[in-house]
């Protein structure tokens, strides 16, 4: 075997190794992309859950604006990753929606909590949320003040959301003229806040709750007067009526005698 043959050999194997190195690294690379495909996919599950589940109450204007500028963001790099018209166009839309909302200046719909599994399933989200925000942190997309304000507030909602089903449950006692399990319910939905109850968000809901409080705690108070009163009435009456039966009875039994 001459030394040419010897070459062209090594340059033929160089040359198949190299390229099987190419080979796997563009598959590296595809699959990597492919994992950050996914990664963004869920991203943009994520935040539209974000955005349609977390009730108005408990979702601030900025924090829902930022979510829509996450979106935004992530719709961005999938189309670098993977052009795509569909997903150029629901970028748009959303672009519109966000628009919409930040335009909007009605006051939004708070939801009803009527239920413990809204309670549940609520505070759910605001785990979930919180693990995002500090993905979001160690990412860079969020600023650490707007962050550590948002988990503030969301440590401040996780108390507040069962809070609020009991200020619900009250006002249902309240409506259905039941005072008593309205005034108890009231008193549950302000224990509830006990842990969160030095901080500057949960002055005004503690205060509003008292007021209701003390409003219905006055009506049965007043209600248990006017029972005092009424008892009081009638009790002087049966004793007027025993009186009065025994002046006629006795003067019965004094006519009958001189006749």
């Amino acid at each position: 075997m001459t030394a040419v043959t010897i070459i062209v050999l090594l340059l033929v194997i160089g040359g198949f190794i190299a390229f099987a190195i190419f080979l796997q690294l563009k598959e590296r690379a595809q699959l990597q992309k492919l994992r950050k495909i996914a990664t963004l996919n869920n991203q943009l599950r994520q935040l539209r859950r974000y955005l349609d589940e977390m009730p108005p109450q408990y979702q601030p204007k900025d924090m829902k604006a930022w979510l829509f500028s996450r979106m935004i963001a992530v719709y961005d790099q999938l189309i670098e990753l993977q052009p795509d018209p569909t997903l150029t166009r629901r970028r748009a839309h959303l672009a519109e929606e966000m628009v919409e909302f930040q335009e909007n200046k009605q006051k939004r719909r708070a939801k009803t909590i009527n239920d413990e599994l809204i309670v549940i399933e609520i505070k759910r989200l605001f785990e979930s949320f919180k693990s995002f925000l500090i993905l979001s942190q160690k990412e860079k997309t969020i600023d650490q003040d707007v962050a550590y304000r948002y988990s503030k507030l969301l440590n401040f909602y996780h108390y507040k959301v069962k809070s609020d089903y009991y200020a619900y449950l009250a006002r249902k006692a309240f409506l259905s003229g039941q005072m008593d399990t309205a005034a108890e319910m009231y008193r549950e939905a302000l224990s509830q806040l006990n842990p969160t109850k030095e901080t500057v968000e949960a002055q005004p809901v503690i205060l509003k709750l008292k007021e209701l409080l003390k409003e219905i705690e006055d009506d049965l108070e007043l209600q248990k007067a006017e029972e005092e009163i009424t008892n009081s009435f009638e009790q002087d009456e049966d004793e007027l009526d025993d009186e009065w039966s025994k002046f006629i009875d006795g003067s019965t039994f004094k006519e009958k005698k001189r006749f």
